[in-house]
């Protein structure tokens, strides 16, 4: 490993993996807490682009119509500007319908080039004298907007220039806190129409952005917000569209909501809307519809009858090519100033705006804490899969919260954003949940491979120990090659590698045989240990005794000896005089063999002289017992692997094992015994044998003819 990787390893999994997404989460907030600073902000304004093309404000009514100068104006009356009379009789066509206000969205700061005293100046003296004799233009304008409750448009300007003139026409009323008074926007100086259009307007309002320009307003020539109030030379004044809803309401006093933090909302009468600290409106704009539209040459000829401006808030401005200072909406729509001022108006009417008060960045900083912190406790205790669930689930909680708050309230949430800070603390976490996985997945991979080694070597050395355990017990077949007495047959089949049955067969002198077959309790290496124990205590204490009841106390003495694990061993031992037939037997605890004789199959009684199983009394006198065998009898010993073999919850049994017997057919011995092999295998259908299954078996054919 490179060391800029070790470092980064090192640095992922500092603090348990929890120091670097802390230190991100701090970044993030430091980030969101100057979020205007950074290419961030483009993103939070685009999202809440993105929630008005969701739901737009919709423009059920139509209480705002805009005379547009537009082409068709142009074409009919001329370019711009036109004669102040001309514009004087558009105004009083629309002053007969009785509109509520009029604003003009233009300043007329020079004056009418029209004017009959400019015009003298360029005749000759004779001519010019008549000139004189004609109305002022302006005069002419001024009578008729001073006929209707009219606004006129200012300019803010951030600092003097020449031909500058300041409005007259401030708020005369205006309940305004200190605090939040100091949060407005203000100009040095304005551009404002000719003073005999002032003094007949009802009122001023101005119709440009703030001092600061359009950088804290636009984004990419997209207006999202404008302001409602600002100070000019001191004095207040409300944008145009305010202006003339003022002017509706019969000049009502103007309300600032507010305090320390900065300007909350605004209130013209009983109409209210929510504002941002420094005045300014976030406008939800609604779908650009030429509803509202008139064409001021169509006005002028007549062509909408007066009516239509009865009751109706009337704009005056441009909307022809070239005359136009046209703004892109959130919503994708290229509109003319005019219609900025109508959807002002419509706001205010409706009193609804788009909601982003002083607390709103502190929330988001909060949810941006909250679930930073989520994650960095979460997440490393999780698996990778779960961790990137986790961050899913918190991302869709922020921006589903965004956009539920716009839909149920026109809350600005910006959720996004707050994912996207979330993602880097996010990823570090992940990273350091990946090495830990990865780590582990490499002590895992350790810990198998150690394992199947000691698997390996304990299947060895249990392979050994079958082997040698195999290999302690005799092979009838060779050790009685060539014997004609008797024939015998052994099986033994351990349940696990190595097992605690053991079977014996071997000559005591020219005419005994010793046979034996023993069970030792448990399973496994330490039965297979015992077991061995017990075959070789079996093997050579018979040898030594004369009788065979001594000699199997003597074996339970030995065993009882040393035996810390207190297993013990159910056993049945027996010395055939392979002439004559007699078999003496010890039982010490263990199944009666069976005889099948003649076709029938019967027990051998062994209920008077059975003992318990060896070494679980201790010194326990043992009795033995004899039977006659006859010509033609099969002996057959077992243990409990055969009688207890299990399928489901049924055993093979003592009665099966009987059943199987009776219909064995002649056959040597050796196949007989894999044939009761089979059929106990084939009643455990595959299932895992529960114990060891040892078979032996001894057919004695009857005494030779010389001894008859």
């Amino acid at each position: 490993m490179s060391k800029s990787l070790a470092l980064a390893v090192a640095l992922l999994r500092a603090g348990q993996g929890r120091l670097l997404p802390g230190l991100l989460l701090i970044l993030a907030a430091v980030l969101l807490h100057n979020i205007e600073a950074t290419p961030l902000h483009s993103m939070q304004s685009s999202q809440f682009d993105r929630y008005q093309r969701l739901l737009p404000r919709t423009r059920a009514n139509e209480p705002v119509i805009i005379v547009g100068i537009d082409s068709q104006s142009l074409v009919a009356l001329g370019q711009w500007p036109w004669p102040r009379d001309r514009v004087g009789e558009l105004l009083a066509r629309i002053q007969a319908g009785g509109p509520l206000a009029v604003g003009l969205d233009f300043v007329f700061a020079e004056r009418d080039q029209h004017a009959p005293d400019l015009i003298a100046r360029r005749l000759p003296a004779a001519s010019a004298e008549l000139l004189h004799k004609l109305p002022d233009p302006d005069r002419a304008l001024a009578n008729v907007i001073a006929q209707a409750p009219t606004a006129l448009a200012v300019v803010g300007l951030s600092r003097e220039l020449p031909g500058a003139r300041n409005p007259i026409h401030p708020l005369p009323t205006l309940h305004i806190d200190p605090d939040a008074d100091t949060a407005l926007p203000r100009f040095a100086s304005a551009l404002s129409s000719r003073p005999e259009l002032q003094l007949a307007a009802a009122g001023e309002g101005f119709i440009n952005a703030s001092p600061d320009g359009l950088i804290s307003h636009s984004e990419r020539g997209i207006l999202r917000r404008v302001p409602t109030l600002a100070h000019i030379q001191d004095q207040p004044y409300l944008s145009l569209p305010l202006e003339m809803f003022r002017l509706a309401l019969g000049g009502g006093q103007v309300v600032v909501e507010g305090g320390a933090s900065g300007m909350q909302a605004i209130r013209i009468g009983d109409y209210r809307l929510p504002t941002q600290k420094n005045g300014e409106l976030l406008l939800h704009f609604g779908k650009a519809s030429a509803n509202y539209y008139l064409s001021a040459a169509d006005v002028l000829a007549g062509v909408h009858p007066p009516e239509i401006f009865a009751s109706r808030f009337v704009i005056v401005g441009f909307n022809g090519i070239g005359l136009q200072d046209r703004v892109i909406s959130p919503l994708g729509d290229s509109l003319p100033g005019a219609d900025i001022h109508a959807q002002v108006i419509e706001s205010l009417l409706e009193q609804t705006a788009l909601r982003r008060p002083h607390w709103m960045p502190l929330l988001e900083m909060t949810a941006l804490l909250a679930g930073g912190l989520l994650l960095i406790s979460a997440v490393p205790a999780l698996r990778p899969r779960y961790a990137v669930f986790t961050f899913a689930g918190v991302g869709a909680v922020l921006v589903g919260t965004g956009y539920l708050a716009f839909v149920t309230g026109r809350w600005l949430f910006d959720g996004p954003s707050l994912t996207l800070l979330l993602s880097p603390v996010f990823m570090s976490l992940l990273g350091n949940t990946l090495i830990v996985a990865d780590g582990r997945r490499r002590l895992a991979e350790q810990q198998l491979q150690a394992s199947r080694e000691d698997a390996a070597r304990v299947a060895g050395e249990l392979d050994a120990a079958r082997r040698i355990q195999m290999g302690l017990l005799p092979d009838p077949g060779k050790i009685f090659a060539g014997e004609t007495r008797f024939a015998i047959a052994a099986i033994l089949e351990p349940a696990r590698a190595v097992g605690g049955d053991y079977y014996d067969c071997f000559m005591l002198d020219a005419s005994h045989l010793c046979i034996a077959i023993g069970d030792v309790s448990g399973k496994g290496l330490p039965a297979s240990l015992f077991m061995a124990i017990a075959k070789t205590l079996s093997g050579t204490l018979t040898r030594r005794h004369d009788d065979l009841a001594a000699a199997v106390c003597d074996i339970e003495r030995e065993l009882s000896r040393e035996n810390p694990g207190f297993l013990f061993v159910t056993a049945f031992i027996a010395i055939l005089d392979v002439d004559r037939g007699t078999l003496d037997y010890v039982c010490a605890g263990h199944d009666a063999p069976l005889i099948k004789r003649q076709g029938t199959v019967m027990r051998i009684e062994t209920a008077d002289i059975a003992g318990p199983p060896l070494c679980a009394l201790g010194d326990y006198p043992y009795p033995s017992g004899r039977t006659q065998l006859q010509a033609g009898d099969l002996l057959c010993l077992f243990t409990d692997g055969v009688s207890e073999a299990c399928h489901g919850e049924q055993l093979f049994g003592s009665e099966r094992l009987i059943a199987c017997l009776a219909d064995l057919p002649l056959a040597p011995v050796d196949t007989l015994c894999r044939q009761i092999r089979d059929e106990v295998r084939r009643f455990e259908a595959g299932e895992a044998p529960a114990d060891d299954l040892t078979l032996l078996l001894l057919s004695w054919p009857g005494p030779k003819l010389s001894e008859r």
